[in-house]
């Protein structure tokens, strides 16, 4: 592995003290096991995998699993440590694109947002949700401000026209993620982030409003009801034209608010904040949660409203 990149990358994207040695302590012990047994570079080898596989991470699968049995380093740990590795030429290709390395870094830094969530659920420095990560080694989705912006199409059968803006099944736009960055997300921060991307996507919107959508479990109409007007995610519902929605019996994402908690029954979640004590009353009283699927227009100092 290369222990110089790893050490870069751990500091660019701002690991704690604690996650940067325990993840230095993985790589080394992965390193002497290979010097042990003079094998080939786990790490090395499964990068070079992945890419000329299409990006295939179940084909990098059973090199981490024969890896973390032989090392005795966890495998979230080896998939964090992996998909740093694999960065190295993102970061090579975003030069070669003209894109400011900066923006690379703030991209990246995705990894330690999962790498905390990982830490908060299972006690682990490591990734559990490797499946996520393809579109950021093939260079569609970036990090402008607070969200991240996904090269996506339009995936309804019927049509969406606003605004000028006709949307048929297949047409490209944008699909904004919101990263558990803590961050600000205020009406702001989001406006400051929209701005960044009509200017960063200038040259494909040829003078055009940006058009984005977003499927998530923040965007549930219900969720008015959950949290209330004074929440910072029904303002961002807000932002869009919601044109779709479907329940989540299971809340699958109950994990994103009460962390290894989720699990207990609903009487028994924690009410250690605000978010956590609206969803756990919501369940109480035996109701579901769900998705919602909304579009966004911004003509680069507006959105463009329903």
């Amino acid at each position: 592995m290369n222990l110089d990149f790893l050490k870069c990358f751990l500091s660019k994207t701002g690991f704690p003290e604690k996650a940067r040695s325990a993840l230095l302590d993985g790589a080394l012990r992965l390193t002497e096991q290979t010097a042990q047994t003079g094998g080939e570079d786990t790490l090395a080898a499964a990068v070079q995998l992945f890419y000329e596989n299409s990006l295939d991470m179940e084909l990098v699968r059973p090199c981490i699993q024969a890896a973390a049995e032989q090392s005795g380093v966890h495998p979230y740990m080896l998939w964090l440590l992996f998909l740093i590795e694999a960065a190295a030429p993102v970061r090579q290709a975003y030069t070669q694109k003209g894109i400011r390395e900066e923006l690379f870094w703030d991209t990246f830094t995705d990894l330690r947002y999962k790498a905390e969530e990982c830490r908060a659920m299972y006690g682990i420095w490591g990734n559990f949700v490797s499946s996520w990560y393809p579109i950021f080694y093939s260079c569609d989705i970036i990090k402008l401000g607070r969200l991240e912006y996904e090269n996506a199409v339009y995936p309804l059968d019927i049509p969406y026209e606003k605004h000028g803006i006709a949307l048929q099944k297949g047409t490209p736009v944008k699909s904004i993620h919101i990263p558990s960055s803590k961050e600000p997300f205020d009406a702001s921060a989001r406006l400051a982030s929209y701005r960044l991307a009509y200017e960063f996507f200038q040259e494909e919107l040829r003078g055009g409003p940006l058009v984005c959508m977003c499927h998530s479990w923040l965007l549930y109409p219900q969720n008015r009801q959950i949290l209330g007007s004074a929440s910072h995610v029904v303002d961002f519902m807000g932002d869009f034209d919601l044109i779709r929605a479907e329940a989540d019996p299971a809340f699958s994402n109950s994990w994103r608010i009460f962390g290894p908690d989720c699990t207990r029954p609903a009487k028994d979640l924690p009410e250690r904040t605000s978010m956590q004590r609206a969803f756990k009353s919501w369940l109480c009283a035996g109701k579901e949660t769900g998705y919602g699927l909304g579009i966004l227009i911004f003509d680069g100092e507006n959105i463009l409203r329903p």
